[in-house]
């Protein structure tokens, strides 16, 4: 199996789900001190793009307007959410590379530390089956506000892929991981092909150093002459 690794915010997206996500809630009366929220979600957002955040204070934060709530309920607001502020944050460079990988019989997979009920949507935009995110902890039908299993971030995301192929009985004959964030070092060292996608500061310098590819995609630009051959390596 031959895999094509794709993380969402700032990467596929012009943006972060998740700080987006935060907002609509805020116009949705969904959070009942908006402004000491959207506060601490920008500090922990700034942490995250420094490299020291914990993710599960994020999470505790962010997860807690959905406890609760039924599956249904959120599912309905999100597909609302996806269709006015991700899918037209979607680059297109992204999507014509979805698109190159599958005609080179690779398959995509969208691998993120936002949750599941955000990055499962986006993925369905993407026409990509294969998902790995954080799972969000469910009572039955709904949300807890807490999370369950191994968080998709640092080397988490190493971890669950490792489990997800284990899960599937096979073997990846060859692994590319397209991201922006040194958040994801860990796993972009282990595939066979790391891709830097409008790689923040510390992850352009790594890219230098080691001489993996970048993508710059903010300034309209296209796959910057990414052949099919380099694809297929």
């Amino acid at each position: 199996m031959r895999l094509a690794l794709f993380d969402l915010d700032d990467t596929l997206l012009d943006g972060d789900c998740s700080a987006l996500w935060n907002d609509w809630m805020v116009e949705r009366d969904w959070i009942a001190a908006p402004g000491d929220f959207l506060a601490s979600t920008q500090r922990m957002n700034d942490a995250y793009h420094a490299g020291r955040l914990r993710l599960e204070e994020y999470l505790a934060l962010t997860l807690s307007p959905l406890a609760g709530r039924h599956l249904e309920e959120v599912a309905r607001e999100v597909e609302a959410f996806v269709a006015a502020r991700v899918v037209p944050r979607l680059f297109a460079q992204g999507r014509e590379l979805i698109a190159r990988h599958r005609q080179q019989g690779d398959l995509p997979m969208l691998i993120s530390a936002s949750s599941r009920h955000l990055v499962a949507p986006v993925a369905v935009a993407l026409g990509i089956q294969e998902v790995i995110a954080v799972e969000p902890a469910l009572d039955g039908q709904r949300f807890t506000g807490a999370t369950t299993g191994v968080l998709s971030y640092r080397g988490g995301k190493v971890a669950r892929l490792e489990a997800w192929l284990a899960e599937q009985g096979v073997a990846a004959s060859h692994l590319s991981f397209y991201s922006d964030s040194q958040n994801d070092l860990p796993l972009l060292n282990r595939v066979d092909r790391p891709v830097a996608v409008n790689p923040d500061p510390v992850l352009a310098e790594v890219a230098r150093y080691e001489g993996w590819e970048r993508l710059d995609w903010r300034d309209g630009s296209g796959l910057h002459g990414l052949s099919m051959m380099a694809i297929s390596e």
